[in-house]
């Protein structure tokens, strides 16, 4: 039987390196184009905008394994079939399900790698493209504050209504928040009409700032025409908050423990967090699919592989789309589901399809 497994590696690994490495260049000459396209290229170097691509080839590569498996498993097996060498196996008392473990196993194998380049490359690599984009100023014409990102100065945290940046990573503050709990019993609160925010020191003008201790009905007030604070933060953080793509699976997780006290909208994150795991998985589940479909319609020709790969891939992602970004917004759907739905459909036919196979 190992042998089945050897020959069957065999064939698969060619296709699999080719189809990674096609599919890789053609996100690669995409984004080029989406940065020219939006005149980001213009006045930055070619190599600093080489460097951003190479930077963002880790997240290119978590969408393309799962193609790659899907394409390299459905070429092989569709071969094995057609040209009778699945009906010599069977006749040896080989089982097809004997036939599609190798390439079961080489799904989980890759997916596995997948789950490492979700959680760990792709953040750290993403975090230094943003950086990156931020130093050469590619972003620096249109950036926007993240308003949404939570802040914290000292023991403060912080609400900012409206940020504009100016040369020098100077930073000019309107409407601003302040809250504070210096004891248990005890609320601050902090508003300031105007500020700036320059190396490092926080200037809050026109202050006015509110106590109230608990169980007592009167509110201290008062007026200040100044206050100040030392805290050095990254002014390109304050603009590019983090997404999920920038933060591995326990950073997003902490992430969105801390927006859920805070009070904040997660499901989007929440979502995005358990994707983290339903793509790795999709490199397995593909491995079964696509064989299965193979064998079934490898009479058609040689080329049916290759359309049946890219149907699998194109139902699968339409039916993602549908499930994340449709349903998944129904606060009655859980986030979890939202994002297993298509793998755990998937995974079905393809056990279903195998068993009608044997």
């Amino acid at each position: 039987m190992r042998r089945i497994d050897r020959y069957v590696l065999r064939d698969l690994v060619p296709p699999f390196v080719m189809a990674v490495l096609i599919v890789v260049v053609m996100f690669q000459i995409n984004h080029f184009m989406y940065l020219g396209k939006n005149d980001l290229t213009r006045n930055v170097p070619p190599q600093a905008i080489l460097k951003i691509i190479l930077l963002e080839t880790p997240n290119f590569l978590s969408q393309t394994l799962p193609i790659a498996v899907s394409l390299a498993t459905s070429l092989t097996l569709s071969r094995i079939a057609r040209e009778s060498e699945l009906t010599a196996i069977r006749a040896a008392g080989a089982r097809i399900m004997r036939v599609v473990l190798p390439t079961a196993l080489f799904g989980l194998l890759v997916g596995l790698g997948n789950f490492y380049v979700v959680n760990k490359l792709a953040p750290m690599a993403s975090k230094a493209s943003q950086e990156l984009q931020t130093n050469v100023g590619i972003i620096a014409s249109g950036a926007q504050f993240a308003t949404d990102m939570p802040l914290k100065l000292k023991n403060y945290t912080v609400s900012l209504g409206m940020v504009s940046r100016t040369p020098g990573d100077t930073l000019e503050l309107k409407n601003i928040f302040l809250t504070e709990r210096p004891e248990p019993d005890q609320l601050t609160f902090i508003a300031a009409q105007t500020g700036r925010y320059e190396r490092g020191v926080w200037k809050f003008r026109d202050v006015t700032t509110f106590t109230m201790k608990y169980g007592k009905n009167d509110l201290l007030q008062i007026k200040s025409k100044e206050m100040i604070l030392n805290q050095k933060v990254m002014v390109g953080d304050l603009f590019m908050a983090p997404g999920a793509k920038d933060l591995g699976v326990r950073e997003l997780r902490e992430k969105i423990a801390l927006l859920k006290k805070a009070g904040q909208y997660t499901r989007n994150l929440e979502i995005e967090y358990h994707i983290k795991y339903a793509t790795p998985s999709m490199c397995l589940i593909f491995a079964i699919v696509s064989p299965v479909l193979a064998i079934m319609y490898a009479k058609h020709g040689g080329f049916a592989g290759v359309v049946i790969s890219m149907m699998v891939v194109m139902i699968y992602y339409n039916a993602w789309v549908v499930s994340t970004e449709i349903i998944g917004k129904n606060p009655a759907v859980d986030p979890a589901w939202a994002a297993w739905t298509p793998n755990v459909i998937f995974m079905i036919l393809g056990l279903i399809g195998l068993r009608r196979l044997e």
